[in-house]
């Protein structure tokens, strides 16, 4: 994405995909994103292996890039807020 978004849009599109995320999803993309934790330690405290834990950052990477580029719904004009 070329242009950049205002910061209320951006906002409202994260939580959007944070929405549309699994439990297990968002927890990992927040980990990662936030926490900066590696592939190992979330392995670790999910009970599951590196290359799983990667495959869930992948997919929730691509729902909130994927969220992050959708036209607003045309409601949204008639109520900013």
């Amino acid at each position: 994405m070329t242009d950049r978004l205002p910061p209320h849009v951006f906002r409202r599109r994260g939580h959007r995909a944070l929405r549309r995320m699994t439990e297990r999803q968002r927890a990992i993309f927040w980990a990662m994103r936030f926490e900066e934790i590696g592939y190992s330690e979330l392995a670790e405290r999910h009970g599951m292996s590196a290359g799983e834990v990667e495959a869930e950052f992948a997919t929730a990477l691509k729902i909130f890039l994927r969220t992050l580029r959708e036209p607003e719904p045309w409601w949204l004009r008639l109520w900013p807020w």
